[in-house]
């Protein structure tokens, strides 16, 4: 189904001077997406077509995880096609990089933080997903579902910067966003309840531009009735789009429980932190799947 949000998104891409590479060229899904993305006017970097693999081991030579590696190590390396593709993203060939339809997250993240790098003002990596409702008229952010198992608050504050400003890219719509807790408002006291608000007095204090609030449970951050009977003071009246969760537990399953019951789409994998866009595909991804967060990947590779 093509909704606005998918509109909008190909119109900004379509124009772009974008360069992504997909590595993994073989898989049916991926090679369709190619296609379809070409059409689009995304410009596709096949890793095939370079070689250069003297250049490839001379430039990981210089990162620090490869120092006492014999030259075999180094061809292996630079031989597996999600490490020849970062190498050719770090080498400025590529502007994005999208991987994980037969890649483990795990391999797709540590290859990154090695060749890639974490961007300067980024300590950690963490992740996102976009959320799009069946009709397609709502979409909400949710995080960290994909990296970090338990957040601690400064980590919590860094994971709802990165999943606002990914809402506020991809949807064009100001960022609201929600530190949810079993507890609205210190009506529950846990040590990680006060994770959170610790969590939310670092975000107010580094982005108080953005609109936030916490502790909160999910209703008091989604329904306004239900707001204002358990916080009458609330700023963000039941109208929160970006949920950040106190833990990995908590999102992993609660995004998936929206996309397999409540039938959204859910465009992710989204990584943050790294000097370059890179994002993780689930390898039970579709062909649309691909489409879109390759998208996402040119439109923030344009933006940076």
């Amino acid at each position: 189904m093509i909704n606005n949000y998918i509109k909008q998104l190909i119109d900004r891409v379509s124009s772009s001077s974008a360069r992504l590479i997909l590595p993994e060229i073989g898989d049916s899904r991926i090679d369709l997406a190619c296609k379809k993305l070409k059409e689009i006017g995304i410009d596709i970097i096949n890793i095939s077509d370079y070689d250069d693999s003297l250049n490839y081991i001379s430039h990981i030579k210089k990162k620090k995880f490869t120092n006492n590696w014999t030259e075999d190590m180094l061809k292996e390396y630079v031989s597996v096609p999600i490490n020849k593709a970062l190498i050719l993203l770090d080498l400025n060939y590529a502007d994005c990089l999208i991987a994980g339809a037969t890649i483990p997250s795990a391999d797709v993240i540590k290859s990154s933080i090695r060749v890639i790098g974490l961007d300067r003002n980024a300590r950690w990596v963490s992740s996102c997903f976009f959320m799009i409702s069946p009709n397609g008229l709502n979409a909400y952010t949710y995080a960290d579902c994909g990296v970090i198992p338990e957040p601690n608050s400064n980590q919590l504050s860094s994971i709802a910067y990165n999943a606002a400003m990914n809402h506020e890219l991809i949807s064009q719509e100001e960022p609201k966003v929600a530190f949810l807790s079993f507890s609205t408002n210190g009506s529950a006291q846990h040590y990680t309840v006060d994770r959170v608000k610790d969590a939310v007095k670092i975000f107010s204090n580094k982005y108080s531009h953005i609109l936030c609030e916490g502790d909160i449970q999910f209703d008091a951050a989604i329904n306004k009735s239900v707001s204002m009977k358990k916080n009458s003071s609330s700023l963000l009246k039941g109208d929160a789009n970006v949920f950040i969760f106190p833990n990995l537990n908590a999102a992993n399953i609660a995004y998936k429980i929206t996309q397999y019951l409540a039938g959204y789409s859910a465009w992710g994998p989204l990584l943050n932190g790294f000097n370059k866009p890179v994002h993780d595909l689930s390898r039970g991804c579709s062909t649309d799947d691909i489409m879109y967060i390759s998208m996402i990947g040119a439109l923030q590779s344009q933006t940076n």
